[in-house]
């Protein structure tokens, strides 16, 4: 069967929620994903989210194995 409510969030955004995503620039790309960037809050695209969740786990892990070693 089909799935009548898929995107139906999408569709009462402006242009069904594309845009122009703050971080990379990129164009006609779904830009839906909250994210505070310099104090302001900003909807990016989904790899810039997937970058930044990235950056944050290398980060962590990284915190911890240079405190043991020290």
């Amino acid at each position: 069967m089909s799935k009548s409510h898929r995107g139906v969030g999408l569709r009462k955004t402006p242009n069904h929620g594309r845009g122009t995503c703050p971080v990379c620039k990129t164009t006609g790309i779904k830009v839906i994903y909250d994210y505070e960037l310099d104090g302001n809050k900003v909807k990016i695209c989904k790899f810039c989210k997937g970058h930044f969740k990235n950056e944050a786990r290398k980060a962590s892990k990284a915190t911890p194995a240079a405190e043991a070693s020290a």
